[in-house]
């Protein structure tokens, strides 16, 4: 899953960067109610990743970064 910023332009919805797609792949839009609720959500995104992140960053082959 990815997260991508986009804005409304008074008539649609743009994305902010460029995006690789394929033709009618499903999408779900979230729009928080507030940019209080878009800060918590980019939180809570993160810091539901973070045991993911920990699973691929804590191995052997990356503790030789941990020297430098």
């Amino acid at each position: 899953m990815r997260h991508i910023p986009a804005h409304y332009d008074g008539e649609k919805v743009v994305l902010d960067e460029p995006v690789s797609l394929s033709m009618n792949m499903a999408l779900e839009v979230v729009i928080p109610d507030s940019t209080q609720d878009l800060r918590a959500l980019r939180s809570d995104t993160v810091l539901a990743s973070l045991p993911s992140l920990k699973r691929i960053l804590d191995n052997p082959r990356d503790a030789e970064y941990d020297k430098l």
